[in-house]
């Protein structure tokens, strides 16, 4: 038999024990369990078979607004009925006057239809994203896209993958600050080992480690047989960057008589004043050496293969079988994709770079081989 305290098994409200050893304590409103506190002591509210400290349990599409919210706490919600769209956990300040009685407040949610979990703020009665963590582990700051950079987008990504994506409309988009003292301010590795850093001392930022490069285009279809190390020429012909169509989208603000899907911006090349292209040095002693090959590239923006090409500073470079090279060389184009000493210490235009070490790095299957240098191309 049950036992009621301020209330009846049949009533309108009250404390229900179930009367038997199951230790079961139940809080009526209105005829029905509102909240179940077991013998372990567990807490539910919309449940009667709490299983952990406090359960909540929705059953039915709960519409929440400004009017109902509570000054301060915590609301759990289903809002699939809702005009905001959020579902989840959201916190409320304590109201302050002059903005409506809402003041701190934040949430965490499940956008509605996916698996992203959603952190927002409201202002008022208006909800608005700031960032999500996506199904696949993804960080979004400000943006609900992944490829931020690529979207022409503005916010921030950190990608499951390991990439990172900032892009600002204006002004400075990353900041890092040393405090105290002169060091290093960034550290770049690969595959766990430090290979270079960019550092401070005083007002003076040095890059250590690295050359001066940029992105060429070739007359041909990309060639994978070119060497890294291999001298490069300079051609009159300039880059090609094409901008692919873009179209309006759901977060644009739609001008009048604009549709979601018309076309934003047509295809058209890119004005482009200062990259030129360049093709293999085919020539002894050429003046027009551009710099050596790093690796090919590819632009996703603009769709097109490209050489990463270092100009000057740190690198290796290409010299022939059977060529000698000594620590202080000065070297120049031997015509064919390798570099030959010159035939004196004297630099000229036709110097392209100074031997710093003998040490062969690599040696490739026509028998040339690579030495460290510093480059002079440019």
């Amino acid at each position: 038999m049950a036992s009621t305290i301020n209330g009846t098994s049949t009533g309108n409200g009250g404390l229900i024990s179930t009367g038997d050893d199951s230790g079961i304590l139940n809080i009526q409103t209105n005829e029905t369990t509102a909240i179940t506190v077991d013998a372990s002591q567990n807490v539910g509210i919309g449940t009667t078979s709490p299983s952990t400290r406090l359960s909540l349990q929705l059953s039915s599409a709960t519409t929440y607004t400004t009017s109902t919210r509570t000054n301060q706490g915590l609301t759990i919600y289903n809002s699939s009925a809702t005009t905001n769209g959020f579902t989840g956990i959201e916190f409320v300040g304590e109201p302050t006057s002059g903005n409506g009685g809402i003041a701190g407040i934040g949430s965490v949610v499940t956008a509605s239809g996916s698996a992203n979990l959603v952190f927002g703020t409201r202002d008022s009665a208006t909800y608005a994203e700031r960032m999500r963590i996506k199904s696949n582990g993804s960080l979004l700051v400000a943006t609900t896209t992944e490829d931020v950079a690529d979207a022409n987008g503005v916010g921030a990504t950190l990608n499951f993958a390991g990439n990172a994506q900032f892009s600002r409309a204006s002004g400075g988009v990353v900041n890092v600050n040393r405090k105290t003292d002169d060091g290093v301010l960034v550290y770049f590795q690969q595959d766990g080992a430090v290979e270079g850093n960019i550092s401070v001392s005083g007002t003076t930022v040095s890059y250590n480690g690295g050359h001066l490069s940029r992105y060429a285009q070739t007359t041909t279809a990309k060639d994978e047989s070119i060497l890294k190390g291999t001298v490069l020429s300079n051609l009159d012909a300039m880059n090609v960057y094409t901008a692919p169509t873009t179209y309006w989208t759901e977060k644009d603000e739609l001008p009048e008589g604009v549709n979601v899907g018309d076309v934003k911006v047509e295809t058209h090349e890119v004005t482009n004043e200062q990259l030129n292209k360049i093709k293999v040095s085919d020539i002894e002693g050429d003046a027009n050496v551009a710099g050596v090959f790093v690796n090919w590239d590819y632009d996703k923006t603009h769709q097109i293969d490209e050489i990463n090409m270092a100009m000057t500073g740190d690198m290796i470079i290409r010299i022939a079988q059977g060529v000698t090279v000594q620590r202080g060389d000065l070297l120049m184009s031997a015509g064919d994709g390798t570099a030959k000493p010159q035939d004196d210490d004297i630099r000229r235009s036709k110097t392209i770079a100074k031997v710093t070490s003998n040490h062969v790095t690599c040696t490739y299957a026509d028998g040339s081989y690579c030495v460290p240098c510093v480059l002079m191309a440019c």
